[in-house]
């Protein structure tokens, strides 16, 4: 009876030993998955912050052409009523 009761014992090891190894494995599918998630989560929000920052280059490009159009007619206008001498 002896080795009968050490190849239980040895199928109940190995029983054991299997579903430890499928916990693990789905433990590092979900893993993997919450990963995935998380760099797409990511990934977006950096699309995101490009495209507003390509408006707030666009925007700040805007406001310096405008300030230079007025600072030229400012100029343009103050040649005109005072002239150099």
């Amino acid at each position: 009876m002896r080795p009968k009761k050490k190849i239980d014992q040895k199928i109940e090891e190995l029983k054991n030993i299997t579903e430890k190894f499928k916990e693990l494995k789905a433990l590092v599918y979900d893993y993997k998955e919450n990963k995935e998630e998380e760099i797409n989560e990511l990934n977006k929000e950096l699309s995101e912050i490009k495209i507003d920052i390509d408006r707030s280059k666009e925007d700040y490009e805007k406001i310096i052409d405008n300030a230079t159009d007025k600072i030229e007619s400012f100029l343009k206008k103050a040649s005109l009523e005072s002239p150099i001498q």
